[in-house]
């Protein structure tokens, strides 16, 4: 009987086989894909990072479920698998005030086998929490909310949490949900980080310096009643000239006065006044865009893509009036304008007049996929010349190289106005003009490669004309090399 069995098991067909094989280790690392037994690690002033692998994860678990969970589902088996990690964190009493600002960082990072399709959430619970059974957080039914989270909306290939650290002993369940799984590997990175200490900056981000020139952060909370202008695109002006800020969202534009500005004065610790100075002309459109010229105080807001002349203001009084239009043609865009300003290079320095006070301003916006157009105003603002294509989104052409979405126009010192852009023949780069915007020539960021949807680039310039660029690396981050 047994060589009966042998040969009946000799002669099964070797695609049967190997499917049922197949089968087999899916199984297998689908049960491995959720931890049993959560491993731990204790980050110490001396031990001050620990690292945790997960996965490799096959099963996907699409919670918390929209409208119905507060947190994710855990239950233990493999249809919603999660993988956890026990933190402990020690800190001895009077570290705080070494440190005020210390915190615990987590990163979540993996290496995307499918181009950017896998999504896998970060959840972190400080426990025990007596709605959790066990109360670790390791098995939870979506009614436990997280204490700290990086749920990323979008498929990517890392996700970020920090929270304060605590002196003394205190433990936190991180857990790694594979939102959409497709075979990746996670690793998961708990680091105490020290923040600025007592020999630096100890009181940065405080209410109140204690110390003359103290650089600090400083919260203004939006009033009751102004939550209309909570959505869209935020943007921020400073005015040097009197101090004042001005934001823009969907449409309304808020003035903010600091307290130490106010009649009478306040204390800097107290709160600014918020004043609605919306234009009526620009609350709605299609891209709120917002800027302040650091050299008039002049400034402009539009809620158009087509160009400044429609859905366009400029106000040199911090909103109290504003004009409510420009002389401009269409400038050949349909998505994501920009406006800034700042001097004429020195080779146009005849076109400074006592009326722009040597400050050119510029407005770009861009075809959805293809090319972007920019025009330049010398009356600073109140009209502008024609537009001339900035790049023009086709392989070979003039300025061809860059196409699709761009970043906000800056203008440096020495009059170099650049437009940041994130399809550059696969690279990150943009497009500069020398000579105030009559011609573009395009640039490339060496080794920045580039992120196809969304995430346009931003760029920062000082005050020796430097450039500074900013973007969303689209290369997946290899193991051990994560942020």
């Amino acid at each position: 009987m047994n060589r009966n069995r042998l040969s009946q098991f000799g002669a099964i067909n070797p695609c049967i086989f190997a499917a049922f094989l197949l089968c087999a280790v899916g199984a297998f690392l689908a049960l491995r894909s959720f931890a049993t037994i959560p491993d731990s690690g204790t980050i110490t002033p001396a031990n001050p990072k620990v690292t945790h692998t997960a996965g490799p994860f096959f099963v996907s678990n699409a919670s918390p479920l929209p409208e119905v969970d507060a947190g994710p589902r855990c239950n233990g088996t493999p249809a919603q698998p999660c993988d956890d990690f026990i933190v402990t964190v020690t800190l001895p009493a009077g570290y705080k005030t070494t440190y005020p600002n210390a915190s615990i960082k987590v990163t979540q990072s993996w290496i995307d086998t499918r181009t950017t399709e896998s999504d896998y959430d970060l959840f972190i619970y400080k426990t025990p929490r007596a709605d959790c059974s066990p109360n670790n957080c390791t098995v939870t039914n979506g009614g436990q909310a997280a204490d700290f989270q990086s749920t990323g909306s979008a498929p990517g290939i890392v996700e970020i949490a920090s929270f304060p650290a605590e002196e003394g002993t205190h433990s936190y369940t991180v857990v790694t949900t594979p939102f959409t799984a497709t075979g990746e590997t996670v690793t998961v990175k708990a680091e105490l980080m020290t923040g600025s200490g007592s020999s630096g900056s100890a009181n940065f981000g405080s209410a109140d310096p204690t110390v003359a020139g103290q650089p600090r952060y400083q919260n203004f909370y939006a009033p009751a009643g102004s939550a209309k202008s909570r959505s869209g695109e935020f943007n921020i002006g400073f005015n040097p000239k009197s101090g004042r800020i001005m934001t823009m969202n969907r449409g309304p534009i808020w003035r903010l006065t600091p307290p130490e500005l106010l009649t009478p004065t306040q204390p800097e610790c107290c709160e600014a006044l918020w004043e609605d100075k919306s234009n009526a002309g620009t609350n709605f459109g299609l891209d709120p865009i917002l800027w302040t010229d650091q050299k008039t105080g002049r400034t402009f807001a539009s809620n158009s893509t087509v160009g400044a002349n429609a859905i366009y203001a400029y106000s040199d009084n911090d909103g109290d009036s504003w004009i409510p239009f420009g002389i401009a043609a269409p400038n050949g865009g349909a998505d994501h304008e920009t406006i800034g300003s700042g001097p004429y290079p020195d080779l146009l320095s005849a076109l400074a007049t006592p009326v722009n006070q040597r400050e050119a301003v510029y407005y770009c916006s861009q075809d959805i996929v293809g090319p972007a157009a920019c025009y330049r105003s010398d009356d600073l603002g109140v009209s502008y010349g024609p537009s001339v294509l900035a790049y023009t989104g086709k392989p070979g052409a003039p300025n061809g190289t860059c196409g699709g979405l761009h970043g906000h126009l800056h203008v440096a010192p020495d009059g170099a106005v650049w437009l940041p852009v994130n399809q550059c023949s696969g690279l990150q780069g943009g497009v500069f003009s020398t000579d105030a915007g009559i011609t573009w020539h395009t640039f490339q960021v060496p080794g920045a490669i580039s992120q196809t949807q969304g995430a346009d680039p931003s760029i920062a310039i000082d005050a020796d004309s430097t450039i500074y660029y900013a973007y969303i690396n689209n290369e997946p981050v290899p193991a051990g090399q994560e942020l």
